[in-house]
């Protein structure tokens, strides 16, 4: 699917609470970071409002709906910022997850681990006179955070980051690769599992017929946006942007403020 300029959700409520309710069931995945959590500067400062809270525990208790939390974030954190019990976790972009209490590991994530905390080391020392970098071991995949870099150090950055993922790989490490996000680079194993595959599994596991959605803000989301494409092989779902500008999701919220209402709209279709 190609990206194109989103619905507003406003405009297109009526309908997609028609689609919501018509539904026998809805598979229901959030992202953390902007949609769950405020996007803040320091990412270990990130947490879930009370009011978001309140309502992923209550569409968790209506037995038509199943809730996942998909993020980057590594798993176990994820699941400690969140702290909802009964619900399924996708972290590191899916490539670990956690469903009905049984944590997972893509294949051919684990090995590169090694490689993964090698990178992070090399980066530690390369990047320590850059003012405001991050670099976050997250054991499968790493991210280096840009957000309080000076923007004219950036592609210095971006520079080291990419000679230095080349160099562990020349020397015969596993294949990784760089994904860009909102102010951060992430490293990851080059596998086939992302965002997309993890909202997927997540679907296909549920009965025939349940609807999934997808709430992301990210670039790292479009890989789930794309997943509910109709046409593209898997199930065919309801994307929404958080924010504004190109994406393959159908319909866009203005603001992280707006996904309260959104939780709403799911939990009251599906309560009837």
């Amino acid at each position: 699917m190609q990206t194109t300029d989103a619905t507003p959700l406003g405009l297109a409520r009526e309908a997609v609470a028609d689609r919501l309710a018509a539904a026998p069931g809805v598979v229901c995945c959030l992202d953390f970071d902007g949609v769950l959590a405020p996007i803040v500067d320091d990412p270990d400062a990130a947490a879930m409002p009370p009011p978001l809270r309140e309502r992923v525990t209550r569409l968790r208790e209506c037995e038509s709906v199943r809730v996942a939390v998909v993020s980057g974030r590594e798993l176990a954190d994820l699941r400690e910022r969140v702290g909802i019990e009964g619900i399924a976790y996708a972290g590191n972009h899916g490539l670990e997850r956690r469903v009905d209490g049984e944590r997972s590991v893509a294949p051919d994530a684990r090995r590169s681990a090694d490689a993964v905390a090698r990178v992070c080391d090399r980066l530690g020392d390369r990047l320590a006179h850059v003012p405001g970098v991050g670099i976050e071991d997250k054991d499968l995949t790493a991210t280096v955070h840009v957000r309080d870099v000076p923007d004219d150090r950036v592609p210095e950055v971006e520079r080291v980051v990419r000679e230095t993922v080349e160099e562990a790989m020349s020397a015969g490490g596993p294949a990784m690769e760089i994904r860009d996000g909102k102010a951060i680079r992430e490293i990851r194993p080059a596998v086939d599992w992302d965002k997309g595959r993890a909202v997927r599994r997540l679907a296909e596991a549920a009965p025939d017929g349940w609807l999934p959605l997808y709430v992301g803000d990210d670039m790292t989301d479009e890989d789930a946006f794309r997943a509910l494409d109709e046409g593209s092989g898997s199930p065919d779902g309801v994307g929404i942007l958080v924010g504004e500008r190109e994406t393959a999701a159908g319909y866009r919220l203005e603001s992280q403020r707006d996904v309260r209402e959104l939780l709403d709209l799911v939990a009251d279709a599906q309560r009837g």
